[in-house]
């Protein structure tokens, strides 16, 4: 008995310190703006460097996130963990179908997915939009998309497309349309670590 209860005190142990974070949003100076873009057809447009087009019946939604990397940050994911940051629709609870990102830090900004922000909306009800669409019991939908990157990046500049998704298409579902208002959109910042544990997430906008 004397073993398994100090197996069992290991064990909580254990997972205290695999789901301890080792810092808080709070030390990293977080910083966001947001604002509407153009979007007009067949327009070329600039945003802080990211290059884009939109049609005229899209919402187009450019960002820009900065934090100070805490010091011994390298940019290896393996170690470091990674950042996610998600632009949700609030009214529904749905991503945009594209999103992309850019630093001017050198570091790597990713667009898209790999299955993590399904244990993100499971753990902060406020950012149920972060994972997939539950369809039955057995089904769920991906949609929309997210980007990811390092903690020593600093800076994420993004533009966010939300396209006009007609009554009736099927995609309506699952993924976040115009029109929309810039008081419909949040931006989160989460932590992931480097074992895919869901550190911390925070609000950044919205």
């Amino acid at each position: 008995m004397a073993l398994v209860a100090l197996l069992a005190v290991g064990f909580v142990v254990y997972r205290w310190q695999h789901e301890r974070p080792p810092y808080g949003p709070e030390v990293l100076e977080l910083t966001a703006t947001v604002q509407m873009l153009p979007s007009e057809k067949g327009l070329g447009a600039d945003y802080h460097g990211m290059k884009y087009n939109a049609d005229e019946e899209s919402t187009v939604v450019g960002g820009r996130i900065s934090w100070r990397p805490v010091p011994g940050s390298h940019g290896d994911w393996h170690d470091d963990g990674w950042f996610m940051i998600f632009v949700v629709d609030k009214r529904v609870d749905l991503k945009p179908p594209q999103i992309a990102g850019v630093s001017g830090s050198g570091h790597r900004v990713l667009s898209g997915g790999d299955g993590v922000e399904n244990r993100v909306a499971e753990k902060y009800p406020w950012l149920r939009g972060a994972g997939d669409i539950k369809i039955d019991d057995h089904t769920w939908q991906g949609g929309g998309s997210a980007l990811s990157t390092s903690p020593a990046t600093g800076e994420v500049t993004f533009v966010a497309e939300f396209p006009r998704i007609r009554d009736g298409d099927p995609e309506r579902r699952f993924l976040a349309s115009a029109p929309i208002a810039l008081s419909d959109v949040m931006v989160a910042l989460v932590y992931i670590g480097p074992a895919r544990q869901v550190y911390w997430a925070t609000r950044l906008y919205g």
